[in-house]
């Protein structure tokens, strides 16, 4: 469930404090890169917490989901790391594919 209320943060923050429009002036795109850091911020810590709390020894299937879901924010709130949105993606759903399976 934590994670889920995490999520729902995360998406929270970039859905605030992402652009309004997608035409850029040259002007404002030192300013969105200062933003794209700051959306990067709140999944990158949530990443490093999780990496911390899988070697400390609580590894698990869920980890493997929240790792993911983690990385697929971090995708989503830079333009330059878009690309790997997709295999981002790729890796949540197969591992809340897995973890349904264990589940039942």
């Amino acid at each position: 469930m934590t994670w889920f209320i995490s999520a729902f943060i995360i998406a929270s923050a970039i859905f605030m404090f992402a652009p309004k429009s997608l035409a850029t002036s040259n002007n404002n795109l030192a300013s969105q890169s200062k933003g794209q850091g700051v959306l990067l911020l709140l999944p990158l810590l949530a990443f490093i917490l999780i990496l911390i709390s899988i070697l400390i020894g609580n590894g698990s299937t869920q980890s493997l989901v929240a790792i993911s879901f983690a990385l697929t924010g971090c995708s989503v709130a830079v333009a330059q790391f878009h690309r790997f949105i997709l295999p981002c993606a790729g890796l949540t759903a197969i591992s809340l594919i897995a973890l349904v399976i264990q589940t039942l």
